[in-house]
């Protein structure tokens, strides 16, 4: 594969087209300072996809583009072609000779060309990925970039060599690959919260469903009412055309007397002309005042035409303009009504609106005050667990504990993180927290308990039990990932094998990553 030849129009310096070759052998541009030899390698870069301003030395992408001189008006476009031998098949393409397009106008717009169609930046890059000729491969070397190469920095030096190697294509898939991995996980997750959501509210759904069946009935009433009401309207419009056909019928039978009584008139006219011919050639003497004559019957012949086809343009439009009277007329009764129909519609949404805003300002109030009382549970919770902290549990949380609900219990578990393990053996005791089986207090026990390193028979066998028995990943990640930093990973690893033929693939995919199994 070898670089030909490369056309640049209208970028930076370069006002007129230039045509550059490049032969076999070694090709050299030389030339004074600001003669625009860094603009050769600049358009060569932009070309390529460069998308970066300050690589090509400018500050906005437009001011590549020719700004003019005081003799010369701006250019509306800049333009740069770059043509290829590809005689040997090392571009993926069937073609022989490749040529790469990119232009730019002065109102923002930008277009990709391969071969003079128009395509995508990521096909071009697609084309000449590994290949070493690219926007930022070795292939295009800058004076400022030796410098970066000979220090290493940013590890320049590693990245010309991957590129030579061809180590960064498989190095670009492979992030790409990752990131589709992240973006999956994180998607899977959201869809195991939704699905929790949806059953939550799946009677409401199914309620409103019934609402949407009705709805689509009525409009399906209302759909076959209105193609009957037009029906109607069609049927009278057909008899309005039969009676205006009529009509029609009745005009072309005149306009064929008016003809005909024209040709006889014209016929007679003809024989006068020939009675005048033969007077013509008795009496040379009023020749003169024949031709003149004969003139003016041929002018009032040309005017009777004219006069003839105004009035026949005359008629047809005022037919015209009755039938689109009388259309506007229909239109205007439609509109009419269609106006009064959506002002009834109006008002009743109207009325639905008030009712509902009514709806929201009461339960406007009923969150404020729930609210209220979520903070004060809020305070009273952290003072519990402030107080167990301190002297351990007592009366009063073991009262408070059998009236809450589990979002209240909760709170509370999550309060007393990073008490002591003796403190936790206690408040197990008086309120039974390994024997639970609710799943959300469960779990929220076994990683408190992990993390204060409190172990028990029970409360081991109390583990082994939840994690086989539970299989939704949002409890089965995080009392592993507690187990596995408070110093029971063996206990993790034993009890993940024996529970994970009964997991989800999802939930097994993230666990043998988390155990390295």
């Amino acid at each position: 594969m070898q670089l030909t030849q490369l056309e640049i129009k209208g970028f930076k310096s370069f006002g007129d087209k230039i045509t550059i070759h490049f032969n076999e052998g070694v090709t050299a541009i030389v030339g004074p300072n600001g003669c625009g030899k860094s603009n050769v390698v600049d358009a060569i870069r932009w070309v390529l996809g460069e998308q970066s301003t300050r690589m090509l030395r400018s500050e906005k992408m437009e001011n590549i583009i020719f700004n003019g001189t005081k003799t010369r008006k701006p250019s509306n476009l800049a333009e740069v072609s770059l043509s290829f031998d590809n005689t040997k098949n090392i571009l993926p393409t069937e073609y022989s000779q490749v040529t790469i397009t990119r232009k730019l106008y002065r109102t923002g717009e930008s277009e990709y060309r391969l071969n003079d169609v128009q395509c995508r930046l990521k096909d071009i890059t697609d084309l000449f990925l590994d290949t070493g000729i690219g926007s930022e491969s070795y292939s295009i070397i800058e004076l400022k970039m030796i410098d970066e190469i000979i220090a290493n920095k940013e590890n320049s030096r590693r990245a010309l060599f991957e590129e030579a190697s061809g180590i960064s294509k498989y190095k670009l898939r492979k992030k790409q690959t990752f990131s589709k991995l992240k973006d999956t996980e994180a998607d899977l997750s959201r869809v195991e919260d939704i699905l929790f959501e949806i059953d939550k509210n799946l009677k409401t759904l199914e309620n409103q469903a019934k609402k949407a069946e009705r709805y689509y009935k009525l409009k399906e009433q209302y759909k076959e009412l209105s193609v009957q009401l037009a029906s109607f309207r069609i049927a009278g419009y057909r008899n309005a055309l039969e009676t205006l056909d009529k009509q029609e019928q009745n005009q072309n039978a005149d306009k064929l007397g008016i003809s005909s009584a024209i040709d006889t008139l014209e016929a007679s006219l003809q024989h006068q002309k020939l009675a005048h011919l033969t007077q013509e050639k008795n009496l040379s003497t009023q020749q003169k005042a024949a031709n003149e004559f004969i003139a003016k019957i041929r002018a009032y012949e040309s005017d009777k035409k004219v006069n003839n086809e105004q009035l026949r343009f005359l008629e047809d439009k005022e037919a015209r303009l009755k039938e689109e009277l009388e259309k506007d007329r229909q239109q205007l009764n439609h509109v009419d009504y269609n106006q009064k129909r959506l002002q009834e519609e109006l008002n009743q949404e109207k009325s639905i609106i008030n009712s509902l805003q009514s709806d929201l300002e009461k339960q406007k109030n009923n969150v404020d005050a729930l609210r209220e009382q979520q903070q004060s549970f809020r305070a009273h919770v952290d003072a519990l667990a402030k107080e167990f902290k301190a002297n351990g549990a007592n009366a009063t949380l073991t009262a408070a504990w059998a009236e809450w609900s589990t979002h209240e219990r909760l709170r509370l578990l999550q309060s007393i993180e990073g008490a002591p393990a003796d403190a936790l053996r206690v408040l197990d005791a008086a309120l039974h927290l390994t024997e639970t089986t609710n799943a959300e207090l469960a779990a929220q026990w076994l990683q408190t308990a992990a993390k204060a390193r409190l172990q028990t028979p029970e409360l081991a066998a109390a583990t082994r039990s939840f994690l086989v028995r539970v299989g939704r990943r949002k409890f089965l990640t995080p009392t592993y990932e507690a187990l596995l930093k408070n110093g029971q990973a063996e206990l993790a690893r034993s009890i993940y094998r024996e529970a994970r033929p009964g997991y989800h693939a999802v939930a097994r995919g993230t666990l043998d990553a988390l155990l390295n199994e």
